[in-house]
């Protein structure tokens, strides 16, 4: 009867010590805002438009739980983007590439994406993001605090 006390009391402890872990924090993708030009936002908008003419039932009840949709309409290199590569170095702007490519950090990717709201088709702000890393396509993942379903180039 002792040996069965012990083995509840400390299964119970092992499964509070469990429960009680930290809350996990999500990603934040984007490092950094950018206005956009008039031809990236035109070029965004026919991105999201051919990704909403091919929806599938899936798609369509992820865009229904989210309706923020992320659209890349730009890539440049880490170099371009003046301070980058001296911030992903000292790990402020955390970089999957990065860790790949340490002595020549100025060529990481940094797609530009803009945010539309999918019912509207109009911008959600007046600025992109950029970003280094991005969730898989058609999942969300979260771009200056806003849930939107990446689509990549649509």
């Amino acid at each position: 009867m002792k040996r069965i006390a012990i083995f509840l009391a400390l299964g119970s402890l092992a499964l509070s010590a469990l429960a009680a872990g930290p809350p996990l924090v999500e990603k934040d993708y984007s490092f950094m805002t950018a206005k956009p030009y008039r031809i990236e936002v035109e070029r965004g908008q026919q991105r999201l438009a051919k990704f909403l003419a091919h929806l599938n039932p899936k798609r369509r009840a992820l865009l229904d739980q989210t309706p923020y949709v992320a659209v890349q309409v730009y890539v440049l290199n880490a170099g371009e983007v003046p301070g980058l590569t001296w911030r992903m170095g000292k790990g402020s702007v955390p970089s999957s590439q990065f860790g790949q490519d340490v002595h020549s950090g100025t060529n990481v990717q940094v797609k530009f994406l803009l945010i539309f709201d999918s019912r509207t088709q109009q911008l959600v702000g007046e600025e992109g993001v950029l970003v280094t890393d991005t969730p898989a396509l058609n999942t969300v993942g979260m771009f200056e605090g806003q849930h939107a379903v990446y689509i990549g180039t649509g």
